[in-house]
């Protein structure tokens, strides 16, 4: 069974869905989000690439840009984000 939301080493690693919930949060919370990172999780480890990350430098229109990436970089095999 899937699970929503993983703990894994100090980190946690959201699903899509679960990822998008948490973006909710955050804007209703008026929390920052630093950046994001789009995952391949297995048994073992935490794959990403350069271009499954992104980096926010400024807060503006954070939470639409977040949802936009997350719905479009967490397709397939890249099925998990970490929040930074």
């Amino acid at each position: 069974m899937r699970k929503a939301r993983i703990d894994r080493d100090g980190s946690i690693y959201r699903d899509k869905q679960e990822s998008l919930d948490h973006v909710d949060w955050l804007e209703r919370n008026e929390a920052p989000i630093h950046g994001i990172e789009i995952v391949k999780l297995s048994k073992f480890k935490a794959e990403s690439t350069a271009n499954k990350t992104i980096w926010y430098t400024s807060q503006e229109d954070v939470y639409d840009n977040a949802r936009t990436f997350i719905r479009g970089q967490m397709i397939g095999i890249w099925n998990y984000s970490e929040f930074k």
